[in-house]
């Protein structure tokens, strides 16, 4: 009997895969306690027997649940089987064995379960994509957290061990909502949320989590910061769609085959009201039933954009085009835009009223055209007559200039040259006074007569400058050779700064024209016998801008608007015959003939002058 059953538990036990050599080893521990039991007197007492006994039962427990606990049951049946052969009657101390092998199997078959669970639960945790934690419930510490999870927030696992998940997860309302969900006997909780990594940055997870044992909750997180950046950039540019559309002028709807207005701009509900998904033909028209023929409809027939116009109760009139949409959902749409013409159409109405009316103009133009042809050709004799005779007076004006100043300069030439010799021969100090009076007014006439003839001979059309590329700095070192001994008998110092190599566009005769009067318009007005004059040129952008400051007695701003005036002179006290006062006017005249401007500055008496001037600029070769 002992053999057969020995043979039985055999049997069970290598259907539970003791093949394998630890398994081995517990089937021979078996058979040794049945051995011992079976030589060992009296075997209800010996402990080296229970000894032999439980480690088999503990170890089969542990390793095959309720196969163990069935193993270790059978053993010990065994064991009273044998222990009651043996000695009989039999004491009741001999269950004691038997009681303990079923609890010991009992308990290590509950210790190898939990053990084998942690394991098992640890190697999932390991193996779960994208991270996992365990969460206790009780003061929401994190019990134990797997390499992805850590590694995801930045940390070390085991800086993420008893940390408060208030550190990592600082949004409370997603975690009351979590907890509310993940209680015992509930299913999974699921939240999207963000936790906080060590960098500081926010990364978005969806967060899994059931409860397990009532006390701690198992969660497995996967990120989706990506697909939330994307998300909020698309609802971004939804949002930036849906606002452009809102201010066009044009209405913009969605429709689908059912005639329900899915989406609508501003101008659309400002115009007819909000839809509020409602049929298109009851939103527009105000009517129960679709138009007939219905255009929109073929646009989801034919898959391809139409046009039409319609006229609303209103009185204004749309031109519409419809295109096939797809919805994100892959659903068939119709967009449309609807463009307020009712001005164009009324536009055109109003054209085609004037197109008769414009006719008859045309003809009565045509009429009127070839009179003009006629009017114009007796214009143009007209016109080149009185253009001959313009010419015609003024080549007598200018002949007559010129000879008026040959006839002028002719007697005064000697006048000025023999007036000095008469004046120092002259004893009779009352008539030598007089002689130098009247030798200052022939001096004063014959530089009239030259300002004037060279102001007349620049209003001439048809003088031609000789214009040529210059050395600014050269040109003004050749006219001031002129006023060396003045300046030294007046003790006038002159600066000339402008730059080597300014280079201007300029006729060479009339540059030093421009430089002569205004010098000699700086040298007239410098009070006393010292002074300073100082020139300067600078380039700005095509032109170069000259500048001849002096210290003389300054200009009001009533001056500077008249500086250029013909025969007008600042000082008031100096209308003698110093100067016929021609020498700005002269300077503007050569300026502008040159297609330059010129201008006075001044801060104001007493504080000196300003002249200043343009010519074109010429790039060094």
């Amino acid at each position: 009997m002992a053999s057969r059953t020995a043979g039985g538990l055999l049997r069970f036990l290598q259907e539970g895969d003791l093949r394998e050599p630890g398994n081995v080893l517990v089937a021979g521990a078996f058979g040794t306690a049945i051995l011992a039991a079976s030589l060992v007197e009296p075997p209800g007492t010996n402990l080296i027997l229970w000894a032999l006994l439980f480690v088999p039962a503990a170890a089969v427990g542990y390793l095959y649940r309720e196969k163990g606990i069935v193993a270790a049951t059978v053993l010990g049946l065994v064991y009273l089987g044998v222990t009651a052969g043996r000695a009989y009657p039999p004491s009741p101390s001999i269950f004691l064995p038997f009681v303990a092998m079923v609890a010991l199997a009992s308990l290590a078959s509950t210790v190898g379960y939990s053990t084998r669970e942690q394991i098992h639960y640890r190697e999932a945790m390991e193996r779960a994509p994208g991270g996992a934690f365990l969460l206790r419930r009780e003061d929401g510490t994190i019990a134990d957290a797997n390499h992805d999870f850590a590694e995801l927030l930045g940390y070390a696992r085991r800086d993420l061990a008893n940390l408060p998940v208030s550190k990592i997860w600082p949004y409370g309302d997603d975690r009351e909502r979590f907890f509310a969900q993940a209680q015992p006997g509930s299913g999974n909780a699921v939240v999207e949320t963000q936790f906080l990594g060590r960098d500081g940055r926010t990364r978005w997870l969806v967060l899994w989590g059931r409860c397990l044992e009532d006390v701690v909750i198992t969660c497995r997180v996967s990120e989706i910061t990506r697909y939330k950046e994307a998300e909020a950039s698309l609802n971004a540019e939804r949002r930036r769609l849906f606002a452009i559309l809102d201010t066009l002028p044009a209405y913009v709807t969605l429709q689908g085959e059912d005639h329900t207005v899915r989406f609508a701009n501003r101008a659309f509900r400002e115009t007819f009201g909000d839809p509020e998904g409602g049929l298109c033909y009851e939103v527009q028209r105000g009517s129960r039933r679709p138009c007939k023929p219905c255009k929109g409809a073929m646009v989801f027939t034919l898959r391809s954009p139409q046009q039409w116009e319609w006229d609303h109760t209103n009185g204004k009139t749309y031109e519409v085009h419809a295109y096939p949409f797809t919805d994100t959902d892959g659903a068939p749409l119709m967009l449309q835009l609807g463009i307020d013409i009712t001005q164009r159409v009324q536009a055109e109405e109003a054209l085609k009223g004037f197109a008769g009316n414009l006719q008859a103009k045309n003809r009565e133009l045509e009429t009127l055209r070839s009179q003009l042809s006629v009017i114009n050709q007796e214009l143009d004799a007209t016109v080149r007559e009185r253009t001959a005779d313009v010419e015609k007076l003024l080549a007598q004006k200018d002949e007559f200039i010129s000879q008026l100043g040959h006839d002028l300069k002719t007697p005064l030439t000697p006048l000025v040259a023999l007036m000095p010799r008469v004046i120092e021969r002259e004893q009779n100090p009352d008539l030598r006074r007089l002689l130098e009076i009247a030798g200052h007014n022939v001096t004063y006439m014959k530089d009239l007569v030259q300002k004037t003839l060279q102001l007349a001979r620049m209003n001439s059309l048809y003088v031609e400058l000789d214009l040529e590329p210059l050395d600014l700095k050269t040109e003004l070192d050749n006219t001031l050779r002129n006023y060396a001994v003045l300046f030294k008998t007046k003790a006038i110092s002159l600066k000339n700064n402008i730059p080597p190599g300014t280079t201007v566009r300029a006729d060479r005769v009339l540059l030093g024209e421009i430089f002569n009067n205004l010098i000699a318009n700086a040298v007239k007005y410098i009070e006393g016998e010292k002074g300073t004059i100082t020139i300067d040129a600078a380039r700005e952008q095509e032109v170069v801008v000259v500048s001849v400051r002096d210290t003389g007695i300054g200009m009001t701003r009533e001056q500077l608007e008249k500086a250029f005036a013909e025969f007008y002179k600042a000082d008031a006290s100096r209308h003698d015959l110093d100067s016929p006062g021609l020498g700005l006017t002269i300077c503007r005249r050569i300026v502008e003939r040159h297609g330059g401007r010129i201008w006075a500055e001044s801060a104001g008496e007493g504080k000196g002058s300003m002249i200043m001037f343009t010519l074109e600029a010429v790039d060094a070769a």
